[in-house]
């Protein structure tokens, strides 16, 4: 059994080797002959992230919950891949950013992952016939900067003892995502004591799959898993796949998604427009960032009444992701936002290669020649001051589309770019001082 179980690791792993040129950056999609799909992510080729399988959710709250019990995710904005690359990854560099998370949690949610998966991978493999596809290709903006990188055979020596210790306890046949059952309770009651038999009956119910009972009960899941065997294997319990658990606000945020989507199609002819309006292509969209309700009211209004679809976006968590969603003509962007500040936005907005040219008007209520520099640099194309006013909104619709009344896509050239050359004169402390 352990020679079996040697040559099937390394038989996954040296698949992986040759499927992975030396600098690889992209993905590997798995999917066995049930249709579960896995996600291996690399960057210049070591691995960065992986996911999928029947049980995506579920281990991610998991392994967050182990690593950073004190945050709850119920409170988070979650994403699908839809929206990037991968939402989990997403969320971990927010948090991180935002410094309510250490480097050192980060990691470890995702090494943890890496090895949870790839063990799924390798038992799969060993059960089950897997289709792989390896596909190169630039990976989305949270994943651009890599927060840990682990090479092939880093990830072989983590997973391998993992791996060889459940064969040789006989349960390579038992994946650890499978949840208890009890399956004869009466025979159950007449092998334990009453109070065994409750603890034990309140712990079943709660459907947990083995790794999520392991966690619960702080116990090893190895020897947890050998404890529960000797029931299955009489029949008094029996293991079951669970459901994955549910995508909390993903089905929110594609809802929005979805009903954008739904207004640019069919024009909707709700939106007001006056006799003063300009004349636009009604399918056009602005959206505006802004963390104040008001300030998006405004704007909204402003925007609707002259003619264009508007979406106002509060939270900046969500800006990058909804922006890559639905798509909009021209940005506003306010700089003072918590969690995420509008240079930031700016700055990942401008990495995507479908946004390199979008026209992003700063909203601030700063106009320093550093404010303006930090902005050229990364990427805004206007700058307005605060307060806000329909003159000046009106005359930024004025200079970014063509005569043809549409916006433009072109990147015009900024009026404060001869102040942002003088400016770039300053010491590199002060750029430094300044996180350019």
């Amino acid at each position: 059994m352990i020679s079996k179980t040697k040559q099937t690791t390394a038989r996954f792993f040296k698949h992986l080797i040759r499927l992975i040129p030396k600098q690889f950056t992209g993905k590997l999609e798995l999917q066995n002959t049930e249709e579960q799909k896995w996600q291996l992510y690399f960057d210049r080729g070591c691995l960065i992230w992986a996911t999928g399988g029947n049980s995506a959710w579920r281990r991610w709250r998991r392994i967050f919950t182990q690593f950073c019990p004190f945050i709850s995710l119920e409170t988070l904005s979650l994403y699908t891949h839809d929206v990037c690359e991968s939402w989990q990854y997403y969320i971990v560099n927010i948090l991180l950013k935002q410094e309510k998370i250490s480097l050192s949690q980060a990691i470890s949610i995702i090494n943890n992952t890496l090895v949870e998966v790839l063990f799924d991978l390798i038992q799969q493999d060993n059960l089950d016939t897997l289709q792989v596809t390896s596909i190169s290709c630039n990976l989305q903006a949270e994943m651009m900067q890599p927060i840990f990188r682990l090479s092939i055979y880093e990830a072989f020596e983590k997973v391998k003892p993992i791996w060889q210790d459940w064969c040789e306890a006989n349960l390579h046949n038992y994946s650890p995502n499978l949840a208890p059952v009890l399956n004869k309770p009466e025979t159950l009651k007449k092998h334990t004591s009453t109070l065994i038999y409750q603890k034990f009956q309140a712990l079943i119910s709660k459907k947990l799959t083995l790794r999520d009972l392991a966690f619960y009960l702080k116990q090893d899941l190895l020897s947890l898993t050998k404890k529960l065997i000797h029931y299955v294997t009489q029949g008094i319990i029996k293991l079951t796949v669970l459901p994955d658990l549910p995508a909390l606000a993903v089905v929110k945020f594609d809802a929005l998604a979805n009903e954008v989507k739904e207004i640019k199609k069919t024009n909707s002819p709700s939106l007001e427009t006056t006799k003063n309006s300009i004349s636009v292509d009604q399918t056009k969209l602005i959206a505006c960032i802004d963390n104040c309700p008001i300030i998006n009211t405004l704007i909204g209004k402003i925007i609707t009444k002259s003619g264009y679809l508007f979406i106002g976006i509060e939270k900046s968590t969500l800006a990058v992701p909804t922006v890559v969603q639905v798509k909009p003509d021209l940005i506003f962007l306010d700089i003072d936002m918590p969690v995420i500040n509008g240079y930031e936005v700016c700055s990942q907005i401008r990495k995507i290669p479908d946004f390199k040219n979008i026209p992003i008007v700063i909203l601030t209520g700063r106009d320093s020649m550093i404010d303006r520099v930090r902005a050229q640099f990364v990427g805004c194309s206007e700058f307005i001051n605060k307060p806000i006013s329909q003159e000046k909104i009106e005359a930024i619709f004025k200079k970014y589309r063509k005569d043809s009344g549409e916006v433009s896509i072109q990147l015009l050239v900024s009026p404060f770019r001869n102040a942002a050359q003088k400016a770039f004169s300053f010491s590199c402390g002060m750029l430094r001082k300044y996180k350019f």
